[in-house]
């Protein structure tokens, strides 16, 4: 008789759906938010034949501004700045940092372009001055990298004279950096986690 109530009790447990182990909540582990980094769009070509670009596709997270700031530097040690923007703190996922430079000596014009998403800001020059460069060189970065103290992104040099001291911009982490001769000039654009260059009255 015992053996059958056992038998009764443990089969109306299981009719029941009873348990004796407490149901245990499952935890949502949410994916990390990855540091911001700017990865190289090698796919798109430049939007302007005479322009030389470089493209950027921003993915992950910074929690304090960036600086993009663009500099022209003089051999007498004075300095420009032409633009400045702001990279606000935030997620980001795809969008677009586009860059872009022109430096015709024939028909001496020179401009310097950025793309923020969309924000499009374009500064240029057109002087007989120019036509007296007999020089110029640019790089762009070329390889992906997430922001630290100093990025140098653009680096461009021009001079009046017949040859040109060479120096690689991955050589360059400060703009303490920069050394040029008599008839160079150089123009920068870098991304920073604090503002370069002068004041704001030196802004083109």
């Amino acid at each position: 008789m015992l053996k059958q109530l056992l038998v009764c009790s443990l089969s109306a447990l299981i009719l029941a759906g009873c348990s004796t182990e407490e149901a245990v909540p499952k935890k949502v582990v949410k994916p990390m938010e990855l540091p911001l980094e700017f990865k190289l769009d090698t796919s798109k070509n430049p939007s302007d034949p005479d322009k030389t670009e470089a493209v950027y596709t921003m993915t992950g997270k910074i929690d304090n501004p960036l600086y993009l700031t663009g500099i022209e530097y003089f051999a007498s040690g004075e300095q420009k700045i032409w633009f400045t923007e702001t990279i606000k703190p935030g997620q980001y996922d795809g969008e677009k940092l586009k860059l872009g430079q022109e430096f015709n000596t024939t028909k001496g014009y020179r401009s310097y372009m950025y793309d923020l998403d969309g924000l499009m800001q374009e500064k240029s020059e057109e002087s007989d001055t120019l036509k007296r460069f007999m020089m110029n060189g640019v790089e762009f970065r070329d390889k992906s990298f997430r922001p630290s103290e100093y990025e140098l992104l653009m680096f461009e040099k021009s001079t009046v004279q017949t040859s040109m001291s060479g120096k690689s911009m991955d050589t360059i982490h400060s703009p303490k950096g920069i050394k040029l001769k008599k008839g160079e000039r150089a123009f920068t654009i870098s991304l920073s986690t604090t503002p370069v260059g002068g004041s704001s009255d030196d802004t083109l």
